[in-house]
């Protein structure tokens, strides 16, 4: 995905911010990770979530789709299931993984285990919802 919303990053540690919730790729292989804006550059009306990574070795391995979100989780799964929606192409047979860090989600309520099955049914993704932080390893 090639556009003037990418940043190239080789760095160990690749991270976004918003309003005290971040999203953060610890990157101990070093691999390529290309961060797209979404929302308001990659994508500029409707429904998106905010940012994709793509990892890269030889190819695109992997691409997470995030938001940084409020509270309102379920708008949050709405913008997410229409940003890979209007990434298909691009990323038809890529394993991906969809991220949502809010600043208030009781980790194991039930609403959010809810949303979590129906995501995966409905998308074949996991959905993981996080506190103001999320860490992943590539």
């Amino acid at each position: 995905m090639i556009s003037s919303c990418n940043k190239v990053k080789i760095d160990k540690i690749v991270s976004v911010s918003e309003n005290k919730r971040t999203f953060r790729i610890d990157n101990k292989s070093l691999l390529t990770i290309n961060q797209v804006t979404i929302d308001g550059c990659y994508i500029t009306s409707g429904l998106k979530c905010d940012y994709l990574f793509e990892i890269i070795s030889q190819s695109i391995d992997k691409v997470f789709y995030v938001e940084l979100k409020g509270k309102d989780i379920e708008h949050g799964v709405k913008q997410l299931e229409a940003t890979v929606n209007y990434c298909k192409s691009e990323h038809k047979s890529i394993p991906k993984e969809c991220y949502i860090v809010a600043s208030r989600v009781p980790k194991s309520s039930t609403s959010s285990q809810k949303l979590k099955k129906e995501f995966k049914r409905k998308n074949g993704i996991q959905l993981f919802i996080d506190t103001k932080i999320k860490e992943v390893t590539v």
